[in-house]
């Protein structure tokens, strides 16, 4: 079975971002000036804030990756309810037609079409398997 492996990425702190945070801290102290010195002490400093930006990435990250996970397990236990004559067609389907992308929405979607008669697995042009 087709799938696109989830992308694995880390948190890059770049220049760009800690000139980014210190111009937006300063306009928050330049938007009260009368409170200028009580905003300054309650910002965090910048590598606080990229620290958090970091671990909220990764986390967010292995999120996505398990969420991504469930959604294909999901998937697969679908596909074993359904008869072998059928399962046999939609995966013929899903692993010829390259214009879906391998995701797990796709493949989550493609049997909810089957299921409510928007999907023909019978029509012309679709590959039958035995």
């Amino acid at each position: 079975m087709r799938f696109t492996r989830y992308y694995k990425d880390d948190f890059r702190d770049t220049p760009r971002k800690r000139a980014a945070l210190l111009r937006k801290q300063r306009n928050e102290r330049e938007a009260f000036p009368l409170f200028a010195d009580q905003i300054a002490e309650q910002q965090p400093d910048v590598d606080t804030v990229m620290d958090d930006r970091a671990r909220k990435y990764a986390e967010h990250m292995a999120n996505n990756r398990a969420y991504r996970a469930m959604k294909w397990r999901q998937g697969r236990a679908r596909m074993r309810s359904y008869p072998e004559v059928v399962r046999a067609k939609l995966m013929d389907y899903w692993n010829t037609h390259r214009w879906l992308p391998a995701e797990p929405s796709y493949f989550l979607d493609m049997m909810h079409m089957y299921d409510h008669a928007r999907l023909d697995l019978n029509a012309p042009g679709i590959r039958r398997t035995a």
